[in-house]
């Protein structure tokens, strides 16, 4: 799994690749928990190169959301492929944290 982290406009944009899972998911939590430290306004998860996210990684997701919320920012996610769409709307997340089809949606949704 590959992560990067981009800062545009006050809003931190996390592209995420290859697989959260349980055996990634770790190491991810603990570089988005380092860099979300001095986030104010929003994150964007950006899950176009994701190839699977599975149990462990929503579990991020939600962590990441909560932290986030105690603060007074926002979580969104974008660009999920269509496998990864499925699994977010199966689990609810959708529900919570708002998902969007582009990061030009997402941030004009912040």
């Amino acid at each position: 799994m590959e992560v990067t982290f981009e800062r545009l406009d006050g809003v931190l944009f996390i592209s995420a690749s290859g697989r959260l899972e349980a055996g990634s998911a770790p190491a991810f939590l603990k570089s988005v928990r380092a860099e979300i430290e001095d986030v104010e306004r929003a994150v964007i998860m950006d899950f176009e190169k994701l190839e699977y996210l599975g149990s462990a990684g929503l579990r991020v997701v939600f962590m990441t959301a909560s932290e986030l919320e105690k603060r007074g920012a926002r979580l969104a996610v974008c660009s999920p492929p269509k496998p990864i769409a499925k699994v977010i709307r199966l689990s609810g997340m959708e529900q919570l944290i708002p998902v969007h089809p582009s990061r030009e949606d997402a941030l004009a949704a912040l």
